[in-house]
């Protein structure tokens, strides 16, 4: 994230964006409403999309989508839904069909899907490939999902869904995402598919926004999304039918990507770490431990890790 004061400052960084090939840009939600009309201007000449977490003035300054079903804002009366449960009114809906802008799931408050399976928190890879904190950290977001909160998240989920599956329904563009890393890697992305599924699409309706959706949404639906001849055979093979259930989606046995097979085995063998390896983390450990004490109570917000902020859009 590059905070931008000035259009000197905003001309560097579209430059670097652009020198550096980005695939997308995302417009946040201070920036002036001026310097995002030249965002979108600069970024589609240079045939990059430009999203923000908004609805309105994004319809008109051209955006391309909107990041959440309600993500923080600076605008009061840019607000799709509802603080008291998430749910929208139909002109937002409408806008967001009518206008060709593709809309983001990031269903952030699905974790009651961990009541019932818990089957992404014990899958290998999980096991695997999540540091140990970042590991700790899911599994008490599963035992959270029992408490006082779960009622209001529920609340939102649902709420959320049925944003996503009445925009769909009008022929908007649903695209699956997360808002990783505030949310988990990995495991977000099929917690949005399921809680899709639960509260109202069909399988096949949920694959897509993952797919074929995804692909027009980056301009590549004559590469990405589906498995014709000319596409890129970018594949995964599952157990079962994610047609039927969807949470066959995760249960992948072998990936192709550039015409190279792999199972998951073989994918997970460089991360698999011997007991002895917990050594140096223990060393890293004390190196910390002697770092400035201001440091070490985080003096800065950037000195914390990313999952210890509450939301992704407090002023400080």
């Amino acid at each position: 994230m590059r905070p931008v004061f000035s259009r000197a400052q905003l001309d560097r960084d579209l430059e670097r964006a652009f020198a550096l090939e980005y695939d997308l840009l995302k417009s946040y939600i201070r920036l002036p409403v001026a310097y995002e009309r030249e965002v979108v201007a600069r970024a589609h000449a240079h045939g990059v999309p430009v999203t923000s977490h908004y609805l309105y003035p994004a319809v008109r300054t051209g955006l391309d989508g909107m990041e959440h079903t309600g993500g923080g804002n600076r605008l009061g009366y840019s607000r799709t839904l509802s603080y008291a449960a998430g749910r929208t009114f139909q002109d937002s809906v409408d806008l967001l069909a009518a206008s060709g802008m593709w809309i983001s799931t990031t269903t952030l408050f699905a974790s009651e899907l961990f009541l019932d399976d818990r089957s992404l928190i014990e899958d290998e890879r999980t096991r695997v490939l999540f540091p140990e904190w970042e590991y700790r950290r899911l599994l008490k977001k599963a035992e959270d999902a029992a408490g006082p909160e779960g009622e209001l998240n529920h609340a939102w989920t649902v709420g959320d869904v049925d944003m996503l599956l009445r925009v769909h329904r009008a022929g908007g563009l649903v695209v699956a995402g997360t808002d990783a890393a505030l949310d988990d890697i990995g495991i977000s992305i099929h917690q949005n598919l399921r809680v899709m599924v639960r509260y109202g699409f069909t399988p096949r309706e949920a694959l897509t926004t993952a797919t074929g959706n995804a692909a027009r949404a980056l301009g590549l639906g004559d590469q990405l999304g589906a498995v014709a001849p000319g596409f890129l055979a970018d594949l995964v093979c599952v157990e079962g039918d994610p047609l039927r259930d969807i949470g066959a989606a995760a249960a992948v046995r072998k990936v192709m990507v550039g015409g190279y097979l792999s199972t998951v085995p073989d994918l997970l063998a460089p991360f698999r770490k011997p007991a002895a390896a917990a050594a140096p983390a223990r060393h890293r450990n004390r190196v910390l431990a002697s770092a400035p004490t201001a440091r070490r109570k985080g003096k800065h917000y950037w000195h914390a890790p990313e999952w210890s902020h509450h939301g992704c859009c407090r002023s400080r």
